[in-house]
């Protein structure tokens, strides 16, 4: 099966490309621009085709018909908790229409099976209802509504995985994690909210699984129709409970001052995943507790033999 990848440089798409490049049962290309750093992708050079291409029309039409796909993986997102005046463009661009032009060049070469990645911030209060915490979750909402189009137009097949949080080792990003590692060697302590929030964090290894999963499901069985499902542990722990499951992994105490800063404005105060859909639409559910994670990520970084 011939899989194109979308955002494979970053943290989550470096994991899927290269677990699914190994497998030996997809020909995986990936798409970049020019100016991508593909380091992250050496340990699989030899497996996968990266196709550099600038965002323009004529070029990702060209990119879609010179590979014909059966599945495009669609990752790539620009990512801003909030945002300037100046970042506006950057994010409508970015996951509006970069998206919107893979698509129409998806249905124009007869390419019909995209999984695509949404967000758990679409979703302030912690429920079903609509309610963006910022203007990227409004914009990765706004590409869904605009797949639905492609859908009842062209028959585009799609699956959206809405992410929770993410966490695994060597992850680059700015997460809760990263910053209680930073702890452990400060002398200064690490100011964080009271703590209170809810959290739902899945372990990398079980979000590459959903992602196969969608792939096989929008590939296979296009008649059962699109769908939006939730990607998750469905556990969700206080910020607090998180940072003791933390430090009994480590064997020592985090340096941290809770209530040292306020929480952000919009701060999602619970965020758990269904996982009712993934199960009975994709026959996915995660494997990997949130200790035993931990563990993982912490022993691969090297902070613990």
């Amino acid at each position: 099966m011939r899989v194109l990848v979308t955002g494979g440089t970053g943290f989550v798409g470096s994991r899927v490309v290269m677990h699914l490049a190994r497998s030996g049962q997809y020909a995986i290309s990936v798409l970049v621009r020019p100016t991508s750093n593909l380091k992250v992708l050496k340990p699989v050079a030899d497996l996968v085709s990266i196709v550099e291409c600038v965002p323009s029309a004529h070029r990702i039409e060209q990119a879609i018909r010179q590979i014909r796909p059966d599945v495009l993986v669609h990752i790539a997102a620009s990512v801003l908790v909030s945002h300037r005046l100046d970042q506006v463009k950057e994010l409508i661009t970015a996951n509006i229409l970069f998206g919107t032009l893979l698509a129409d060049a998806m249905v124009r070469n007869e390419v019909r099976a995209l999984v695509n990645t949404g967000s758990f911030w679409e979703h302030m209060d912690g429920t079903d209802d609509y309610r963006p915490v910022n203007l990227y979750a409004a914009t990765k909402r706004a590409f869904q509504d605009i797949l639905k189009y492609y859908e009842d137009a062209d028959g585009l097949h799609h699956v959206t995985l809405k992410l929770y949080g993410v966490y695994g080792p060597h992850d680059s990003r700015s997460k809760i994690f990263s910053l209680f590692r930073k702890s452990m060697t400060s002398a200064e302590p690490l100011k964080l909210s009271p703590g209170r929030q809810v959290i739902d964090l899945v372990y990398i290894d079980d979000v590459v699984s959903a992602y196969e999963k969608a792939i096989e499901y929008v590939y296979k069985d296009e008649a059962a129709g699109s769908a939006t499902v939730s990607i998750g542990s469905g556990v969700g722990l206080s910020l607090h409970e998180i940072a003791k499951v933390y430090e009994d992994c480590v064997g020592h105490p985090l340096n941290i001052k809770w209530g040292g800063r306020s929480y952000r404005p919009r701060e999602v105060m619970r965020s758990v995943a269904d996982l009712e859909p993934a199960w009975r639409i994709l026959g996915w559910k995660p494997s990997i507790d949130l200790k035993s994670g931990i563990l993982h990520m912490l022993k691969e970084e090297g902070v613990i033999v």
